[in-house]
């Protein structure tokens, strides 16, 4: 019987995947359901909100992370940067830097396809394949889940309260984790995979593989990139519930589930709508009250957003001017 609800279920997510329109209906009931939620649980907790009343310290809180943001910002950028140039056997430049911004700004549009389709066309009039471009957005997405699963798994086992040895466990299961990426990509024909997953991997078995010592760095890249979340979403919670002991490592391990699942779900809803929302509050909610962990969920969506359009805007007008300068 459990092999059956699982085959049965396995079969329900290939149809949807496969049917641009199921697709479409998923991802708009998914985003209204957690939307109304989110809204749902902030009525019933007015008297709760009432007390949050300290905006301007919120706020304060705010742009503190707004000022981290573009850390993580140009450590992807540089990434995208050195993925480009290994898949696609080419010298980098600010170009790169430049369509990695200019997407990122896409990224908040409804479906993936939009900043999908803006990077290949940007690489394009470059005179680069659109494969290229697909094939790094692929690697990206592999990446980002990857070191996902590696911060919450190692946080997870070792404790938020000795992260110096989640640190050096963390490095080894990078290592590790970049040898199997390199021999699933070697040999990603063979793997018994979901089908979005052999998609992927069979798309990224045309380029030149690369290297372990490019996979781990890149991983260890996100894992940082991870940990500047973790670390902005720390000074929101302080910000709303100061009397809360949460430390970096805790800040972190919730960061990267609550993003490993925006990315799984990358493909039914646009930018994780409302579904990291949800998945932040109800991960939160342990540790400080409902309505405290929702206005937080609120306010890094809202700081996310504004980081994307503000630092976004600079990164690509910074490398446009000096690409066109050169």
């Amino acid at each position: 019987m459990p092999s059956s609800w699982f085959r049965n279920g396995y079969q329900a997510l290939r149809g949807i995947e496969s049917n641009q329109r199921i697709r479409r209906w998923v991802s708009a009931c998914v985003f209204l359901c957690t939307v109304a939620f989110l809204a749902f649980l902030l009525l019933r907790s007015t008297e709760e909100l009432r007390e949050l009343d300290d905006w301007p310290t919120y706020l304060g809180f705010c742009a503190k992370g707004f000022l981290l943001y573009p850390v993580s910002l140009i450590v992807q950028a540089l990434i995208w940067r050195m993925m480009i140039v290994r898949l696609g056997q080419m010298a980098g430049g600010w170009w790169d830097i430049e369509i990695y911004a200019y997407s990122s700004l896409m990224r908040h549009l409804p479906g993936a396809i939009w900043y999908l389709a803006g990077r290949a066309t940007m690489y394009h009039t470059r005179g680069v394949g659109a494969s290229v471009a697909l094939m790094a957005s692929g690697l990206e997405w592999f990446l980002l889940l990857a070191a996902a699963v590696l911060v919450y798994s190692t946080l997870s086992l070792t404790g938020s309260g000795v992260l110096l040895i989640s640190l050096v466990l963390l490095s080894v299961l990078i290592v590790a984790t970049a040898l199997g990426l390199r021999q699933a990509l070697l040999a990603s024909a063979r793997l018994p995979l979901p089908g979005f997953v052999r998609r992927r991997l069979t798309a990224l078995a045309a380029a030149p593989v690369p290297g372990a010592a490019d996979l781990t760095l890149w991983l260890s890249l996100y894992v940082l990139a991870y940990f500047i979340g973790g670390w902005i979403l720390l000074l929101l919670v302080r910000g709303v519930a100061p009397e809360v002991a949460m430390d970096l490592g805790a800040a972190a391990r919730i960061w990267a589930l609550t993003g490993g699942i925006g990315f799984l779900l990358a493909a039914i809803v646009p930018a994780g709508l409302g579904v990291r929302e949800l998945t932040l509050a109800m991960l939160l909610s342990p540790t400080i009250s409902m309505t405290g962990a929702i206005v937080v969920a609120i306010l890094l969506r809202a700081l996310f957003v504004a980081g994307s359009l503000v630092w976004g805007g600079a990164l690509w007008a910074v490398a446009r001017l000096i690409r066109r300068h050169r």
